[in-house]
């Protein structure tokens, strides 16, 4: 079994039953303890499990307090539903001015993530449209636009973002050619660009960005100035930044200083 599918049905049996004990997933997989270890310090890397002594936790499901004074566990899908409703009204104010750059007859690529969900929402389904995803919500939302060419990049699921990832990913965008990508980010910064705390996501935008012509960045005012773990981008990469209204002024005055082409709702 190669090591992407090993730990990813690691990361799976961690998400179901919360933690398991490195000994128990040697003998599942049939390799070596040694192995194991790192292929939990590589998901621990990725910010999905937590490492502990001799063996990992769930990293990726968070704790809610029900009435009856229990915790109640949630799982990767329903941490995704609760980003979905975080900054609804930023997600789509940028999703409307981002239609601006969806031009009839191109083919588009656009990313994961709830932003983009709003902005896919958007498009008018009367344009002749070549679409490219390897979001599952991205692609449910567009498959009824019969105007439309869906082409949908499959591979292992990432239940935290609701992407396929993988190599069958990564080798998709690597033989297109798009007109403009549509692009999340975990973080942004002058100094350190666009940030993601996954090295199977930052891999694919690597290479969804060289298979663009245009990049344009979707991504809500308080993600500005925070670093996550990876970069996968400079800003200068970028034809345009859309965002919010609700940006502080004086990151907005920086990030024009430096010549960033920005658009705000």
């Amino acid at each position: 079994m190669v090591a992407d599918k090993r730990r990813q049905e690691i990361l799976q049996l961690i998400e179901r039953y919360g933690s398991i004990r490195i000994s128990n997933l040697g003998k599942m997989f049939d390799v070596t303890d040694m192995t194991i270890r790192r292929d939990i310090d590589h998901l621990s890397e990725q910010g999905l499990v937590r490492r502990v002594h001799g063996g990992a936790v769930h990293e990726g499901s968070v704790h809610e307090r029900v009435p009856n004074g229990t915790e109640q566990n949630l799982n990767l899908a329903t941490t995704f539903l609760k980003r979905n409703r975080e900054y609804v009204a930023q997600k789509k104010n940028i999703g409307a001015l981002a239609q601006d750059f969806v031009e009839d007859g191109k083919t588009i690529i656009i990313d994961g993530g709830s932003t983009n969900e709003c902005f896919a929402r958007m498009i008018d389904p009367k344009k002749k449209l070549r679409i490219i995803t390897h979001g599952i919500n991205i692609a449910w939302i567009l498959s009824g636009n019969e105007n439309h060419d869906l082409f949908v990049a499959g591979g292992i699921l990432n239940r935290l973002t609701m992407t396929f990832s993988g190599a069958e990913v990564r080798e998709m965008y690597g033989e297109l050619n798009a007109d403009t990508l549509f692009i999340a980010a975990s973080g942004l910064s002058l100094d350190k660009g666009l940030t993601d705390p996954s090295w199977y996501d930052t891999s694919i935008k690597k290479a969804m960005i060289r298979a663009s012509k245009k990049v344009i960045l979707l991504i809500d005012s308080h993600k500005f100035n925070l670093v996550s773990s990876r970069t996968f981008a400079s800003v200068d990469e970028l034809d345009c930044i859309v965002t919010d209204e609700q940006l502080n002024p004086s990151i907005r005055e920086k990030y024009t200083e430096a010549g960033v082409n920005l658009l705000s709702a």
